[in-house]
């Protein structure tokens, strides 16, 4: 997959978004760095939000249980994401997708802080 510094909606990187390996190409973007993701919500509201599947992004308290030993089955159809503002796990619909943006600038100074409030530690 090809690396963008910035991915568009989907007429502009039909591609991209038309792939039926979309699901394995946003969790690629995600271990690899925060990227914010504009998705259409079930209830139709649109939201943004900054996310990644990066550990060093997650607190130790929020850290992901191993699918072999919580016997889920992986759901291509949703994207199960931590969402670095919110501090939580989110989820959302792959086909919902508008856009996604990689390569952001670093996290604010205020949400690096409460991550690390929630680990334990602090400044």
């Amino acid at each position: 997959m090809t690396k963008y510094s910035n991915v568009t909606p989907y007429r502009e990187t039909n591609n991209f978004f038309a792939s039926p390996t979309l699901y394995e190409n946003i969790r690629e973007f995600l271990l690899e760095e925060v990227i914010e993701v504009c998705f259409t919500k079930k209830n139709g509201d649109e939201r943004k939000m900054r996310c990644t599947l990066m550990s060093e992004h997650i607190p130790a308290t929020n850290a992901p249980i191993l699918k072999e030993e919580s016997g889920v089955v992986e759901n291509k159809d949703y994207m199960n994401v931590f969402d670095v503002q919110q501090q939580g796990w989110r989820s959302f619909i792959v086909a919902n997708v508008k856009y996604i943006k990689t390569n952001l600038p670093d996290l604010p100074a205020e949400i690096s802080a409460r991550r690390r409030a929630i680990d334990g530690f602090s400044e």
